[in-house]
This record gives C-alpha cells, sequence and structure tokens, in this order.
C-alpha cells in the first residue's frame, strides 16, 4: 500500500504525476460515456483525470513521465468473471503472461478441473501458482467435485466441510459454479451444505444453471445462488436479469452467447446486472481471438454500445467481488488500464497494472514466471483393456436391437436418440454413418472396465479420439469407429500422461500432451497453440465437428453430467434433469 498523502498531493497539483496519458478518449464506464481526456496516475492510483473542454483539459496535470494518447481508447482493466485456467491447457503463470496482453487485469478461477483430478492438492497448487503475478488471480473453491456423486466418479469428493475449510485459503472469494442445480433446487444436504457454508462466510456463491426457469429458478435464486452463464436462449436470459439474477456474457471455445445476451438486451437496455466471463478458452483461440476483449467485441459487434459492453467488463464485475477499487478509471481507483486502438477491434495495444506500464505496443516489458513448480507426474491411472471392451455386447438371444444413444446439438446441449441395429455374433462392432462408439474409461484408479455407448452427430468418420479433457470428473473419453483405433489412442494418452490423441487406422494421426493432470502444460500458449491447431486440423480432415466448439474441444463436455438432456460418465448413461442412469437397450 502506499500513503495516499502523495496521490492526494498529485490530484492537487501540489506534486507531479508519476504518469501522464495525455490526449486519449476516456470510455467513462460509470456515465457510459466517451470524451477527450488526460489522466494523471501516481504511485498506483489514478489521481485525476481531466475531461478536455473548448478542445483543452479542464485543468492542468504534469508529471515525470508522459504518453501521448494520439485519441486512441483508454479503458479500464478487464476482470474475466469466471474462468478455467485448466482449459487454457497451460499453467497460471502462462495464463497471466497471455491474457495479460489482451487487457485482462483481474481472473477469478474456478480449479475444480484439477480439483476433480488431484483434490484438495491441486486446488492448493493452483492458489500457491497464481501469487504475485501482475494479472490479480481470485480463487472460487470447487463446489461440484464431483458434480454429482452417484453419477460418476472422479478423483476426489468435496463435501461441506472440505469447502468450508479450503475457503479459508488466500485470494479466495466465493464458492464456484453450483452445477448440481438440481441438488440445490431440491435441497440435497451435500449440495445445501456447500451452499450454506458460502453464506457463512460471506463470500459469493456462483451458479450454473441452464435451461431453468420459473419456480425452479426461484428456487435456486431462493436458495442464495445468483449468478449464470450457461443461459442458451434470450427468452432464459431474460427471464433471469429479470429476477435479479447476475449474467455473465459468455464467449469461449466452446459456446458463445454474446448474440442471444444482446438480443435479451434490447428488450431491457437500461438492465444493471450483466458482467462477462470466459470460462474455457483454448490456446490457439485466445492467440487468435483474444481472451476477455473478445468476449467486448463480440458484444459490441452485436449491437451494445462500446461503453456499456466495457462496462460489464470492468466495472460490473469489480462491483461482483467487492473490488472497491478496480473497474473504472477515476480518481482514487487503481491503475489498471489499457489503451486500444478501436473499439471495435478491441485491439489492445498498451497495458497498465497498478501504473506500471505491463505491456507496450503488445508485447510484454517483464517475463512472467512462477516460482511454484507444476505437480508432474501421470495421473491416468487405467485397467488393463483389450479391443472387446469397446464393442457392445448384445443381451442373449438378440436379433434386432434398439440402443439409446446421446444425440449432439449445435448449442452444446445433447438429446436422447433411439437406433435399431441388428446383432452379428452377440456383438455390436459397427454402425451406420453419422453414430461412432463412445466410452468413459475411470482413470482415477476405479480399476472398472468401460460402459461403451453410442454418440450422433460427432462428424468422426473413421478412427478414434481419445482425451482426458472431460469435464469435470475428467475420466478419459475415447470416440471412435472402431475397437481397435480406440483401444491405441487410450493406450497412447495413457503412455504420455494425459492429452488428447487422434489415431486412424492404427497410427497416432495428431495428440497434444498435458503432463500436469491430464489437463495442462507448463510450455508457453505460443507452442502449445502450434500443437492445438495442427490436432485441430487433423481432427477435421477426420470429419470432427460438434456445433460451435473447436476440434480440441469437440468430447470435453459429453460427460458433463449437468448439462441437459443426456450425459455418459463412467458408470453409465446419465439422464440430467432426473439424475438417474439410463439403460442402453431400449426394450419394447
Amino acid at each position: 500500500m502506499y500513503e495516499r498523502k502523495h496521490i492526494v498531493a498529485a490530484a492537487r497539483g501540489d506534486e507531479p504525476m508519476d504518469l501522464v496519458i495525455r490526449n486519449v478518449q476516456l470510455v467513462n464506464v460509470f456515465t457510459a460515456e466517451i470524451y477527450q481526456a488526460d489522466i494523471g496516475v501516481k504511485e498506483d492510483r489514478f489521481a485525476a483525470v481531466a475531461a478536455y473542454r473548448d478542445g483543452k483539459p479542464a485543468f492542468s496535470i504534469t508529471g515525470k513521465e508522459e504518453i501521448e494518447g494520439s485519441g486512441r481508447y483508454a479503458i479500464p482493466g478487464l476482470i474475466d468473471c469466471h474462468v478455467h485456467i485448466e482449459s487454457t491447457m497451460i499453467t497460471p503463470d502462462m495464463f497471466a503472461r497471455a491474457v495479460l496482453r489482451h487487457g485482462t487485469t483481474v481472473a477469478v478461477i474456478d480449479p475444480h478441473e484439477i480439483g476433480n483430478v488431484m483434490g484438495a492438492e491441486g486446488v492448493q497448487y493452483m492458489i500457491d501458482a497464481s501469487k504475485d503475478l501482475p494479472v490479480e488471480i481470485l480463487t472460487t473453491i470447487p463446489s461440484c467435485v464431483p458434480a454429482v456423486p452417484g453419477m460418476e466418479t472422479a478423483g476426489a469428493e468435496f463435501h461441506p466441510e472440505d469447502v468450508e475449510a479450503m475457503l479459508k485459503l488466500p485470494n479466495v472469494v466465493g464458492i464456484a459454479e453450483l452445477m448440481d442445480y438440481v441438488g440445490v433446487i431440491n435441497q440435497s444436504p451435500r449440495m445445501a451444505g456447500i451452499v450454506q457454508k458460502g453464506l457463512n462466510a460471506g463470500v459469493r456463491n456462483e451458479g450454473h444453471l441452464p435451461r431453468v426457469y420459473g419456480s425452479d429458478l426461484a428456487a435456486y435464486l431462493a436458495a442464495g445462488v445468483d449468478t449464470d452463464h450457461e443461459s442458451r436462449s434470450a427468452d432464459e436470459i431474460l427471464e433471469k436479469l429479470r429476477a435479479g439474477m447476475l449474467i455473465y456474457i459468455r464467449e469461449s471455445s466452446i459456446s458463445q452467447f454474446a448474440d442471444i445476451a444482446t438480443e435479451a438486451w434490447r428488450e431491457v437496455p437500461h438492465v444493471s446486472n450483466i458482467a462477462m466471463c470466459t470460462d474455457d478458452v483454448e490456446p490457439s483461440d485466445m492467440l487468435k481471438n483474444g481472451q476477455m476483449n473478445r468476449v467486448v467485441r463480440r458484444c459490441i459487434e452485436e449491437g451494445i454500445p462500446a461503453p456499456l459492453a466495457i462496462r460489464y467488463a470492468s466495472l460490473n464485475g469489480a462491483v461482483r467481488y467487492g473490488l472497491r477499487d478496480r473497474g473504472a478509471i477515476a480518481a482514487g481507483f487503481r491503475a489498471d488500464f489499457s489503451l486500444v486502438g478501436s473499439l471495435e477491434a478491441m485491439d489492445v495495444q498498451d497495458v497498465f497494472v497498478a501504473g506500471k506500464q505491463q505491456v507496450c505496443n503488445g508485447i510484454l516489458k517483464e517475463e512472467i514466471s512462477s516460482d511454484v513448480a507444476p505437480i508432474l507426474r501421470n495421473t491416468v491411472n487405467i485397467p488393463d483393456l483389450t479391443e472387446q471392451d469397446f464393442v457392445i455386447t448384445a443381451p442373449a438371444g438378440s436379433g434386432k436391437v434398439k440402443l439409446q444413444t446421446m444425440e449432439m446439438r449445435k448449442n452444446g446441449t445433447t438429446a436422447k436418440g433411439e437406433l435399431e441395429l441388428t446383432v452379428q455374433d452377440g456383438v455390436i462392432a459397427s454402425l451406420p454413418a453419422d453414430y461412432v462408439f463412445v466410452t468413459v474409461i475411470g482413470r482415477h484408479g476405479q480399476n472398472s472396465k468401460p460402459f461403451v455407448g453410442v454418440l450422433k452427430n460427432s462428424g468422426l468418420r473413421n478412427g478414434a479420439y481419445a482425451t482426458t479433457v472431460a469435464h469435470d470428473s475428467h475420466n478419459l473419453v475415447v470416440a471412435g469407429t472402431n475397437a481397435a483405433d480406440m483401444l491405441a489412442a487410450v493406450k497412447q494418452v495413457q503412455a504420455i500422461g494425459g492429452g488428447l490423441c487422434l489415431v486412424e487406422n492404427g497410427e497416432v494421426r495428431a495428440q497434444i500432451e498435458l503432463p500436469l493432470a491430464g489437463l495442462m502444460s507448463p510450455e508457453p500458449i505460443e507452442s502449445l497453440a502450434v500443437k492445438v491447431d495442427q490436432f485441430c486440423e487433423v481432427a477435421k480432415e477426420m470429419g470432427v465437428q460438434v456445433g460451435r466448439r473447436s476440434p480440441a474441444m469437440a468430447f470435453s463436455s459429453l460427460t458433463l453430467t449437468v448439462i441437459p438432456e443426456i450425459r455418459l460418465s463412467d458408470l453409465g448413461l446419465v439422464d440430467v434433469a432426473t439424475q438417474e442412469f439410463l439403460p442402453l437397450f431400449i426394450e419394447e
């Protein structure tokens, strides 16, 4: 902390500013205006902002160092209200290094991906590795490890008392997305207990509530959970806004909702309860399209005025998490801000954190790294498998059978389907076009054989795709057209300690090594992004196409037992609404 007397003296004009940014177009997030101004920074704070009148600043600001803004736009540091660093496939220091160049100065993380693999040890690692970085990384404690107990098996289980203990860790600001919304609404002892721990501690309870309306929405809010980033239609967003829920507009590598959020905003343009998040952004997507600046850009493209979009990405996030001196460019606020050339492009050029320039013309002024070493041990603990484990054995005496299938939709949800097949020699070893076998293999030492199901609309034409990035229990998912390639892909992923792999005709076509919990790599985003791009190109050649998703994320949510309508876990097919298992074979 600096002494305020020098900041106040600089505001009065009795001391020079440490830094003056002249002739910028200031984005005022309080009034949703843009106007010409000079900005004065003293120590770590904005000390004064002088708006121009008749072509001149209203009062004079002098500084030891001055930067000519040249009409560029000054915007507050962007605040990501909900992000999984693990989905970027890089470690916290590499994450900070990447997002800072896009103007993000605060990120609220949910480490439930690594928590589901490594338990409290993984959460502790993420907190420790996030310390003393120029991007302030705040943590929400995972609420769903696993997402739905009894429906899946993770590498750990968090109960209310576990969450309560972790709430005492440094820089913790809440309980992460309460994805078991059925449990919250119906007040299951575990979920009701976890929510209550957050209320008792006076922290934020973060939500996850896809396709929920009416009395169930009211019950979720009444329970003490009041945000959502999973709404999938304008009507759903509108109902939640009217109910007082804080909506995070999300643009990720898996789901893009700026268009439907803008459609809802047009109905209620004076709405105040909107913020923004990225949730899951894979490496090459971030390099090409940005991070929080990408969410802002997409909202502007859809029609939300730029000052409002920037308010949603800065001030509203600061208010959400009680960051009283963040999210705006005004006297007394911490000097976290960026200079951008165009609001429409959101091309971040210079970035300042606590008054210190961190990025100049898009290039980091100093390298960023952590002293905390990544935990590199093989977490892919699976049983011995053979090709027979990847075919479907039919009930005795079957001729024709009807199977319960999963069908992928473009918006990321799934639907129940049916497929009638003829059994040959007691097994189903091949499927019609646009259907593939899919299974989830427990990789946390469950030592159980995989349950094999059927998936439609994956696009995969031949071969197999295996991944340990499988939200949220992160078991090993493999989809394929034949047992031989599926087994080969699984063995390769096990050999590299986790990651993604594509196999066709027995040949490894592409892979991404993620040795940290099967989720992350310690390498910089630039080199990892090349591998992700190569993987995605091969996946496209093999036909992989699942809605709007990046091919690297194509199958990552098949196991997400809290997203409607039907999902697959290491234990079987799950009906998300009823939280019950579904039979693979449908009896007439």
